[in-house]
């Protein structure tokens, strides 16, 4: 079966990798007084799960609960009709919730995850929910509908058998996240089903779109973010690195057709999950930020709660995996099995427009003063890597420029030259301002662009450069800048 979301598939596919994983993180394990909790949420949603037989039966594309579902439809009602909101009903996005477990360690409430053709790009085709004995209860296929199924028992569940994932107790209790973002949360949680999406800010009708619904949930709790447009606010507070994100916490968001500008903003909630205004079908909602649309146009996350006023410039805010880009540089189940396909999101993105802010925009030349400047504060810091790598602060040319306008709010949606290439306007070499990107070729490429720069000013670039090298300042009069020069794209308006 073709996949419907691919971007699913590249996040997913680096998780089921060879690497070793580890096991279920002690950090996230249940108190003996809680696992008490823990065990009887798990039996009700099995309970539910249960509930459903013969009654509910299987339609691969259709969320219409209690009476029709796919595989991942019927877990997310499940977990839904006990407290427990996964957020996403993508097969493959459930496959990154919660915390890896192994085969051997399964408990009650587990997800369960199957891959019935290792050789197309679905990294995962079908799920259930365990329910103890090697046994789990799953949304098997048109013919048979709602199963338990041994794991043992068929071939199928034998060969095809890939992860295990548990989200209980972890989306349940609260980790650590302050009383007050706590709070903005369960404000902002609060509206879903009771406010809906819309302009102008209206709060006596709970209207909102995805700022106003920020802007609300804060005043409620005696924070006022000044302003109601996503661009104001994420000049707010600090910067959070993505890894660090706690409750409360506002994640920012470009869209479709704002060219990496930010436009949508939300709130944090914990388990990878925020609460936005998502649109005028979806309302307010709980979003996944693991992968595809959310995690595509992610731009950064700012704390207002708790964090002493922060007029200084974005840093380095978010080391999230991304999808490798190399390229060259200078140096060098069931009865037959379920046919599961993942089922799309219902929403394809929130209806977020650009937002106009009160006041004028930033001069375009002190934005390419700050990206310039970051660019060369990674020289020492980062190094050259043939993936990009965040967490390692790895980079090939292509992936160093894509970090450097990332942290300062600008996505080039693209982490190849040859792609960051068609970004923005032609600008001449007699003409550079800091923040252009530079292109280059190099001695194999039969003059194609292969290579990144960041012009810094004084007819210098920083690029980062090989393995040798790392991230390093060039003159563009030095012999091979001249030989490799192709072209050069202005990003900053």
């Amino acid at each position: 079966m073709k996949k419907l979301m691919t971007t699913a598939v590249c996040t997913v596919a680096l998780t089921f990798s060879s690497v070793s994983i580890p096991l279920v993180q002690q950090a996230n394990a249940a108190t003996a007084p809680q696992q008490a909790e823990v065990e009887q949420k798990a039996d009700n949603i099995i309970s539910t799960a249960k509930s459903l037989i013969g009654k509910a039966t299987y339609e691969r594309y259709v969320y219409n609960p209690p009476h029709q579902f796919g595989c991942s439809g019927f877990i997310y009602y499940a977990f839904k009709q006990n407290g427990i909101d996964l957020a996403t009903r993508d097969t493959n996005v459930q496959a990154q919730l919660g915390e890896y477990v192994p085969k051997d360690q399964l408990q009650k409430g587990d997800i369960v995850f199957f891959d019935s053709n290792p050789n197309d790009n679905d990294p995962v085709t079908h799920n259930g929910i365990y329910i103890g004995d090697n046994k789990i209860i799953h949304m098997a296929d048109e013919e048979n509908d709602i199963l338990i199924s041994d794991l043992d028992g068929k071939e199928y569940y034998q060969k095809n058998y890939k992860t295990a994932r548990r989200v209980l107790p972890s989306f349940m209790f609260d980790q650590a996240a302050s009383s007050t973002g706590e709070k903005v949360v369960e404000i902002a949680e609060g509206l879903i089903g009771k406010a809906s999406y819309g302009t102008p800010y209206n709060e006596e009708t709970l209207t909102f779109n995805g700022a106003g619904m920020t802007y609300y949930s804060f005043k409620q709790v005696g924070i006022d973010l000044k302003s109601k447009t996503a661009s104001e606010q994420s000049k707010l507070g600090e910067p959070v690195k993505r890894q660090d994100l706690q409750k409360g916490d506002l994640v920012f968001l470009s869209n479709n057709s704002s060219n990496g500008k930010i436009v949508h903003v939300g709130v944090y909630a914990g388990n990878d999950q925020i609460v936005h205004a998502a649109g005028s079908q979806s309302g307010i909602k709980k979003s996944v930020i693991l992968n595809g649309y959310y995690d595509e146009h992610y731009v950064t996350a700012r704390r207002v709660i708790d964090v002493k006023a922060a007029d200084t410039e974005d840093q380095p805010e978010t080391t999230e995996p991304e999808a490798p880009s190399v390229e060259s540089q200078p140096d060098g189940q069931t009865p037959t099995a379920p046919q599961e396909k993942p089922e799309p999101e219902t929403d394809v993105q929130p209806e977020e427009k650009p937002e106009n802010t009160e006041d004028k925009p930033a001069p375009a030349q002190d934005k390419g003063t700050e990206v310039s400047s970051l660019a060369e504060d990674l020289m020492g810091k980062a190094q050259y890597g043939y993936s990009y790598d965040e967490s390692t602060m790895s980079f090939n040319s292509a992936g160093l420029a894509y970090y450097v306008f990332k942290q300062n709010g600008i996505d080039l949606q693209d982490k190849t030259a040859a792609g960051q290439a068609t970004k923005g306007q032609s600008v001449s070499k007699s003409q550079l301002e800091k923040g252009d990107l530079v292109f280059f070729s190099n001695s194999s490429s039969n003059g194609k662009i292969v290579n990144t720069a960041i012009y810094v000013g004084n007819n210098e670039v920083i690029m980062s450069a090989g393995k040798s090298v790392g991230v390093v300042k060039r003159n563009l009069d030095r012999s091979w800048y001249q030989e490799n020069y192709v072209t050069a794209r202005r990003i900053i308006q």
